[in-house]
């Protein structure tokens, strides 16, 4: 039932709805309260100061009236009409006496709900320190919370928390799909621990060897190892399904870095390789002490990038290595590179690759594109597509060195043509160097730092 076309609308908060419901009584005012508490919603509607009915979860009349009246931490739109059918007889005295029953009795079930799910948002933050604790502390007060059983056994690392927790949980809830489900996960893999603490796989929660590459539940890759590529990637559709909601639930709630390496994981577990890119990037570049993820996104470049398969496709790249220094890093770090290429997939492996460094990216998907970007800021290096739409590389080239206030930026040029043919008309052209696609990682990089250190010394 829709409220009413209202008059007018008050807003009010920081009270007791009960004491404004009696002031609403005692001056037998008509209005519709719409009550908000955390996500709930709920309307009570007053003739002249009687309760007449009430809507909340889908119930209305006494019973609804009960359960708005005894929420926490409520505000309140007060609109000046009500224009419901009556369905509350009670009195609004003996209502307001039941709702504060009813709120005492299940205040501590309310607070150990709210506690529960700052547990639970903590372990799925891999805050599993805080999470413990605030486990603890509403199983000491509530032995009887079979879901507080459950997220302590999923972020426990030894047998006996396990199994002392899965037991309680199997005890209190047996027929819960999920307590079930749990219970099946260590049966399968408990035989195959040798030693605690034990990790767990980042997208089910099973506990896991030290040295596991794969999960032997989900059947999820875990990181980018030395067969990743190779490998057909049959892991649950439900569960990385699953594993997506929860990380992005965790870095809007916060940056971080862990969520964002398993989110770009768990995207290479369904081939998307731009979302992972993406995420990998952010945990590399947010978390550089962690060399791990670095290592995992250079390792996902240089596959990209050597790819013949994902260039003739959609998705080739650039690279990105180790320590090559033909350039400090101070030399680097005001340098623009103007990336020409009308793959957006490539420009993107292509930025992540030389951002990480030191690098500043300008981006053009076609020509004209291209010299907009040359208007605006001058680069010190180009790579520069020879297969683009609406004009080639060899005329973006040509427009380039025929302008002398760029003519001596060094160019090199991309294709996926080989041949002499092709170099030479490149050379005559006025490039700098000439890469086939797929190239090696480290001779991009290679080759970008060798030509921007001398660029602007020579002419092209």
């Amino acid at each position: 039932m829709n409220p009413r076309q209202e008059k007018s609308k008050v807003f009010i908060s920081g009270f007791m709805l009960a004491n404004f419901l009696q002031l609403i009584n005692l001056e037998q005012k008509t209005c519709t309260l719409k009550v908000k508490s955390k996500n709930k919603i709920g309307y009570l509607y007053l003739n002249k100061g009687e309760l007449v009915n009430a809507e909340a979860d889908g119930i209305d009349g006494e019973k609804a009236a009960t359960r708005i009246i005894s929420w926490q931490n409520v505000q309140a739109e007060v609109q000046d009409s009500c224009q419901t059918e009556r369905k509350v007889h009670t009195p609004l005295m003996h209502i307001l006496l039941n709702s504060t029953r009813h709120a005492d009795e299940n205040g501590t079930r309310l607070d150990h709900a709210d506690l529960l799910d700052e547990a639970i948002q903590k372990a799925e933050g891999y805050h599993l320190k805080k999470a413990k604790l605030l486990l603890s502390k509403i199983l000491k007060q509530d032995k009887r919370n079979f879901k507080g059983w459950l997220w302590f056994s999923r972020i426990s690392a030894s047998f006996k928390a396990v199994e002392g927790s899965l037991n309680n949980a199997l005890k209190i809830a047996p027929d819960d799909p999920e307590v079930i489900e749990e219970v099946k996960k260590y049966q399968l893999v408990k035989n195959r621990l040798h030693e605690e603490p034990f990790p767990r796989c980042p997208f089910c929660w099973v506990p896991l060897e030290s040295d596991a590459v794969t999960c032997p539940y989900c059947k999820c890759h875990l990181l980018i190892h030395d067969l990743f590529f190779e490998l057909e990637h049959t892991g649950s559709e439900k569960i990385r399904k699953e594993a997506i909601e929860r990380y992005t639930r965790v870095i809007e709630r916060e940056n971080n870095s862990q969520a964002h390496y398993w989110l770009g994981i768990i995207y290479l577990n369904m081939d998307n390789y731009e979302e992972a890119l993406n995420h990998l990037d952010f945990a590399a570049t947010f978390a550089p002490k962690e060399k791990f993820y670095s290592k995992q996104l250079n390792v996902l470049l240089k596959h990209m990038a050597s790819s013949g398969a994902l260039f003739s496709s959609e998705l080739p790249a650039t690279a990105n290595d180790t320590d090559s220094t033909v350039m400090s890093l101070h030399d680097k770090i005001r340098r623009k590179i103007l990336v020409v290429e009308d793959s957006s997939t490539i420009r993107k492996v292509i930025s992540i690759t030389l951002s990480h460094k030191g690098y500043e990216i300008i981006e053009a998907g076609d020509g004209l594109e291209a010299l907009s970007r040359l208007n605006e800021v001058k680069p010190d290096l180009i790579l520069l597509d020879i297969i683009l739409p609406k004009m080639d590389g060899y005329q973006i080239l040509s427009i380039i060195r025929d302008n002398p206030e760029f003519k001596n930026i060094p160019v090199i040029m991309l294709t996926s043509k080989d041949g002499i043919i092709n170099k030479v008309k490149g050379k005559i052209a006025g490039s700098s160097a000439y890469l086939t696609k797929p190239f090696d990682p480290a001779q991009l990089v290679e080759t970008i730092e060798r030509h921007i250190y001398h660029g602007n010394n020579q002419q092209a």
